[in-house]
């Protein structure tokens, strides 16, 4: 007897597939390193054939940009609406209004999904020493957030101000994505929270001597 497969049920396995090869992929940039991770070896560790990344993504970036947004475009959402937020009041943001706006949302990720929170976390600090990160979770952010981040600090050198804000929240990306080798209990709750009041205010102040110098 000839069995075949509906359209549907080729969508939920071809999605099935997909989601494999992300959760996959996830897992060894995190653990190795974006750069270090072959397309060959995503396909291995996932038990697929050999042109499944290929045939299901077209090329690792590709691979690389779904495994960002699965995590991280409700993290580019939630910044958006915080950003909306301080465009909405009359009065410039403070500088630690600012900075919790757009790392909040990394907090809330690792309240809800501490392993694979963190492990995207880790993903966007490999990114972020390549450039800002937050087009690519969210493409209007940029514009909005800077033009939030140039009402909070008027004074600044406008040729500078989006390079240090940068270097900002750079240090907070990167800093979060260190936060379990701090506690090898994985961080637990109180920590993490502890722990990210301390990031908050040390990039607070950074970003206060930064852009006002």
């Amino acid at each position: 007897m000839l069995l075949t497969v509906s359209g549907t049920s080729q969508n939920r396995q071809g999605n099935a597939t997909r989601a494999k090869l992300v959760k996959t992929a996830e897992k060894l940039f995190a653990e190795q390193g974006v750069d270090a991770v072959s397309v060959r070896s995503v396909n291995a560790a996932a038990g697929l054939g050999a042109a499944s990344v290929h045939y299901h993504f077209g090329s690792k970036d590709e691979l690389l940009r779904a495994v960002v947004l699965d995590l991280g475009a409700a993290v580019g959402s939630a910044i958006q609406a915080n950003v909306d937020v301080l465009a909405a009041d009359s009065a410039a943001p403070s500088p630690d209004a600012l900075v919790r706006a757009v790392t909040a949302p990394y907090l809330d990720l690792l309240r809800r999904q501490r392993t694979r929170g963190m492990r995207w976390i880790k993903i966007m600090a490999q990114i972020t020493q390549a450039g800002p990160a937050d087009e690519t979770i969210e493409p209007k952010l940029r514009i909005a957030l800077l033009a939030q981040v140039r009402r909070a600090f008027p004074n600044a050198d406008a040729d500078r101000l989006e390079a240090r804000w940068a270097v900002s929240i750079m240090g907070f990306v990167q800093g979060l994505s260190r936060a379990d080798e701090w506690d090898r209990a994985k961080l637990s709750a109180p920590a993490l929270e502890a722990f990210y009041e301390d990031l908050v205010t040390f990039v607070v102040g950074g970003t206060e001597r930064l852009l006002n110098s």
